[in-house]
């Protein structure tokens, strides 16, 4: 089996900050060939050892943005070596994020360039029409999650009044060091939603969350439907992934607490975080993708949101800013998965869509039943009671969207049920808020508090492109405007 890693990111580099990485394309004296769908399958089973090269299973962050995080004084004293200048400009909302590069950005488009890659040549390899049909099916779905989330995070709602939006570049060709300028938001939509429905052919079960099957390419679907509030595809998706896979863990007999360098961890595993392994055991994942954030410090409205016999309490520990920096108040890290966060489609996800769709049709039973699917893997059996059927259509959707904040807390789930939630008007609006202080020539004015507030349906939900992409194409690709 030949040594592939070459051949996509020692010399394939996509808007990287040093330019001269530009100047060398790929050629037969830095690369290995590729020659078979053996050879891709390697690349893609292997995708935690490049995750520090390719990002495969990075995916984009958002955890810093919505009203999960808060940064308190006390926390913001003792961690601020460890949080960039540009981190703080995000948690603030700023039009213009000074950072040059960012990396969830460009690994994104380093992962599109490999989708393209093997859309556009594993029919020339060696290898089964049935495999080569499953590995262009499943590189049509890593593009999709891609593309999907950056549109989540860099683009204004796809309400039908934003369709001519900026949208995102559509990325087709291998000319790695080429980006188109940007398309609108409607084109954007139907880029996704076409590469969703190739990768929909896929005709594999799964066996791991580290390949796309048909379980997470149902469950892709599932969430790119509920964001465009498509209910009934969103539904039909959702189903069907769990008919396919539907394994929760149970954190009263799954999950244990482990010393993991010195912290306390709750885990299905006492594995390193750098194993293989230590990603595949928590079975609810459809497709394994990551986001990485050391500073994931909730806020007082999320831990609220949580019963005192809720087991998920045992992600937010205050034991290492107590013990090493004596922080005695508002001092919780989110550590599910030690300093990483798992962003893909989840069962839990899909239980919780299903129950939304069913609130919205007032079937409150369904609705429910589906909450409480969730729910019961939540609690100690001995503490579990379930809640109560919702009055209306308006609380029923409010007890789905409070469960999935729970659920999926520091993910894009709160950010797009935000985005989606307030075009929308169901519920009441969502105005996120921060005190925090001024921030001025790159520095933070301690002298100079200041609330950020972030209005519904603002232009600042279309999140800044990083400056590289600006600069490197001469202003081709666009820059969102506010």
């Amino acid at each position: 089996m030949k040594n592939i890693l070459a051949i996509l990111i020692i010399s394939l580099v996509l808007f990287s900050s040093c330019e001269e990485y530009l100047d060398e394309k790929p050629s037969k004296t830095n690369q290995q060939e590729i020659e078979s769908t053996d050879d891709i399958n390697l690349l893609l089973d292997n995708a935690l050892d490049l995750i520090n090269n390719t990002h495969v299973i990075l995916d984009v962050t958002f955890g810093n943005l919505t009203d999960d995080m808060y940064i308190y004084d006390e926390m913001y004293a003792v961690f601020a070596p460890w949080i960039p200048f540009d981190y703080i400009q995000s948690y603030s909302w700023q039009n213009e994020i000074t950072a040059v590069s960012d990396k969830s950005w460009t690994a994104s488009y380093k992962n599109i360039w490999l989708a393209n890659y093997i859309i556009n040549n594993v029919g020339g390899l060696e290898g089964s029409d049935n495999e080569k049909a499953n590995l262009i099916a499943e590189a049509h779905l890593i593009k999709a999650y891609k593309m999907l989330t950056l549109m989540m995070k860099h683009c204004l709602y796809p309400s039908s009044a934003n369709g001519d939006e900026l949208g995102l570049s559509l990325k087709n060709s291998l000319e790695f060091d080429d980006l188109p300028a940007r398309s609108n938001l409607q084109e954007t939509l139907e880029d996704i939603e076409y590469h969703i429905t190739e990768g929909l052919k896929i005709d594999k079960v799964r066996t791991d969350s580290w390949r796309e099957s048909k379980g997470s390419a149902a469950a892709l679907a599932a969430r790119y439907y509920m964001y465009i509030h498509d209910f009934v595809n969103a539904k039909k998706y959702a189903q069907q992934a769990l008919s396919l896979w539907d394994k929760m863990v149970n954190m009263e007999t799954e999950v244990t607490i482990f010393d993991r360098y010195g912290f306390d961890l709750p885990s299905t595993n006492n594995l390193s975080v750098y194993s293989h392994d230590f990603y595949t055991t928590w079975d609810s994942q459809y497709k394994m993708y990551v986001t990485q954030d050391q500073n994931m410090f909730p806020s007082a409205d999320l831990l609220a949101l949580y019963e005192p016999s809720d087991l998920r309490n045992l992600f937010y520990s205050g034991w290492m800013a107590a013990v090493f920096f004596g922080v005695t108040e508002n001092n919780k890290i989110y550590n599910k998965f030690s300093g990483v966060t798992f962003s893909g489609p989840d069962v839990a996800e899909m239980y919780l869509i299903v129950a939304e769709c069913a609130g919205r049709d007032g079937d409150f039973a369904t609705c429910m039943q589906n909450i409480e699917s969730v729910r019961v893997n939540r609690f100690a059996s001995a503490d579990y009671v379930p809640m109560a059927l919702p009055a209306s259509v308006k609380e029923a959707v409010q007890l789905v969207v409070d469960e999935r904040r729970r659920e999926l807390p520091f993910t894009s789930s709160r950010w797009s049920d935000i985005k989606r939630l307030n075009n929308e008007g169901l519920l009441d609006p969502i105005i996120l808020s921060r005190d925090f202080y001024t921030l001025t020539d790159g520095n933070v004015d301690f002298a100079s508090p200041q609330t950020y507030i972030l209005e519904p349906n603002s232009r600042k939900y279309a999140r800044p492109l990083p400056n590289e992409v600006i600069n490197l194409t001469d202003g081709k690709v666009e820059q969102n405007s506010y």
